[in-house]
């Protein structure tokens, strides 16, 4: 067992909460994140970029109404990337 396993960028605080939050629903919208990580907007659309970046999660623009809503998922690749991820802080953990 080697701390070289986790994926330090994805077990930061900010960025594991946001994965957590997306690997628990079907999409998101930034209000309901920013609600349920407590993430500032700021530090909130960062993240986000930077998991579209490593092509984790999708964002999408969509019009509702006269306002505009902005959504976020996880892809296929993010599900398994923070399955994997749990499962090797489990089996470190010794879960």
């Amino acid at each position: 067992m080697s701390y070289t396993e986790i994926d330090a960028h994805l077990v930061a605080p900010k960025r594991f909460v946001t994965l957590s939050h997306l690997n628990q629903v079907e999409q998101a919208d930034y209000p309901g994140l920013q609600e349920s990580t407590s993430l500032s907007m700021p530090d909130l659309s960062k993240i986000l970029r930077d998991l579209e970046e490593r092509g984790l999660v999708e964002i999408s623009k969509e019009r509702r109404s006269r306002y505009g809503a902005t959504l976020v998922w996880l892809t296929p690749e993010g599900k398994q990337t923070f399955k994997s991820l749990l499962a090797t802080l489990n089996r470190i953990a010794g879960r």
